[in-house]
């Protein structure tokens, strides 16, 4: 029997919530905050962001290089709208160019338009406390090995003080690094299928929001209260079991992968 070792996992945790914790200080001095506005969900005044790096650095260790390299561009592009919003197109562009990096350095050209599609389904997911970290810390167990632990425990890190009621958001800079490095761990052992199965909270969040907008004649990017956690919590859902119920959804869907033909 293969015996799993849960080291990465318990290092990466405290690595994450004490780099999250230092973060979020140097992002109340420089203005990287979240603050109310009619579009967003929290109402409790500003909120520090810019919680990526943290995260990134306490996975660092079991990244390969290309991995590291392509994850630290879309981690910088993330912070810096984290600091000063960028416009989307430039976002867009961005992303774009890891999608490409990331084909080439994994070898497998389905790993472009996933991190594409699924750092934007992470970013737009990231609308409630504690829902996108959850998510995806159910997405990187199931995707496995030393650097899905890790990732892991990271997303468990930052939970320490993003659980509802949030203490501090994971901004651009963490949910977009999230939805790149879940493809990028995923393709390490897995096809296009299970990895996007591992994915499917998000992405299921991220098309049935897009067609919402669309059919309302709206910009599908443009923030706005509609997403599939606010519907739940308008209909009575407790913020504090909102995560829980993401996570247990995450490992609902992947495990058709397991059980699949």
């Amino acid at each position: 029997m293969t015996s799993i070792s849960l080291t990465p996992l318990l290092v990466a945790m405290p690595l994450s919530a004490m780099g999250t914790w230092l973060l979020a200080g140097a992002a109340r001095r420089i203005g990287a905050v979240a603050k109310v506005t009619a579009d967003r969900w929290h109402k409790n005044g500003e909120i520090p962001r810019l919680a990526g790096p943290a995260m990134l650095a306490a996975v660092a260790p079991w990244l390969h290089g290309g991995e590291l390299a392509i994850l630290m561009a879309v981690c910088a592009l993330g912070s810096i709208d984290d600091i000063r919003p960028l416009r989307p197109d430039v976002k867009a562009i961005g992303l774009l160019m890891a999608a490409a990096a990331a084909v080439w350095v994994t070898g497998s050209w389905w790993t472009g338009p996933a991190l594409w599609l699924v750092a934007n389904a992470v970013n737009l997911l990231d609308h409630a406390d504690g829902i996108a970290a959850a998510a995806a810390a159910g997405t990187f167990l199931g995707l496995g090995g030393d650097a899905g632990l890790a990732a892991a425990g990271a997303c468990g890190g930052f939970l320490l003080l993003n659980y509802p009621p949030a203490r501090v958001f994971m901004g651009d800079s963490g949910s977009l690094t999230l939805g790149a490095m879940a493809v990028l761990i995923g393709a390490r052992g897995n096809d296009a299928v299970t990895t996007a199965l591992w994915c499917a909270v998000p992405l299921a969040d991220a098309v049935q929001v897009t067609v919402r907008r669309i059919l309302r004649g709206q910009k599908p990017w443009v923030g706005g209260t509609d997403h599939s956690g606010h519907g739940l919590l308008r209909m009575g859902i407790p913020p504090r079991l909102l995560p829980a119920l993401y996570f247990i959804l995450t490992l609902l869907a992947g495990a058709v992968s397991g059980i699949r033909p």
